[in-house]
């Protein structure tokens, strides 16, 4: 059986306010699956908020040499 997890627990697990959660939910982007309950609580999938708060917090590496200066702040 699939375990969910509250908004504050998403929240909580990717080091985010829940507003922001919230805002993910409603980005069509972002894979996450909103299911509500009878009494209107919103609760997310586990393996889906886990595998969400681990894409987030993957590094992207910018090559400086190869960037422009508009994206990196840097002129020479």
């Amino acid at each position: 059986m699939e375990e969910f997890l509250t908004v504050a627990q998403v929240a909580d697990l990717a080091g985010v306010h829940p507003g922001s959660v919230y805002r993910w939910l409603d980005d069509p982007d972002v894979p996450l699956t909103k299911h509500k309950t009878p009494n209107g609580r919103v609760r997310i999938p586990r393996r889906e908020a886990e595998e969400w708060a681990r894409l987030r917090n993957t590094p992207v590496v910018v090559d400086v040499s190869a960037a422009s200066p508009a994206l990196t702040g840097i002129t020479s």
